[in-house]
């Protein structure tokens, strides 16, 4: 799985951006018919500011680049970032693998 953040900042029509990102919303109904290998768009509002954290999960990272590389997802996304005055990826990220070291070796002396 792959992890898309993006901050988008949406001083006007605060409602509208919302209403389309979130489920059943116009553009999420419509990302979910173009791209099925984008699983889920979350929003996180700031307390304080029109400022948005877009969480996007992708099945794979080849699903991602592969979207990026279609025109019709390409406008789908363009259209995302049309509704908001500013938008910035912060990028693409994936848990770690796991390996079998010892991920926290001063939690023995903690004990």
């Amino acid at each position: 799985m792959l992890h898309v953040i993006t901050l988008f900042t949406v001083p006007e029509n605060e409602d509208a951006f919302v209403y389309s990102l979130q489920m059943h919303g116009e553009w999420h109904n419509l990302a979910r018919r173009i791209v099925p290998d984008l699983i889920a768009t979350d929003l996180l509002r700031h307390q304080l500011s029109p400022l948005y954290v877009c969480h996007d999960l992708w099945t794979t990272p080849e699903a991602y680049f592969r979207g990026l590389r279609s025109p019709t997802v390409q406008s789908l996304f363009l259209a995302r970032r049309q509704m908001a005055s500013a938008c910035f990826e912060l990028g693409a990220f994936q848990f770690p693998a796991l390996t079998n070291s010892v991920a926290f070796p001063a939690a023995a002396a903690i004990r």
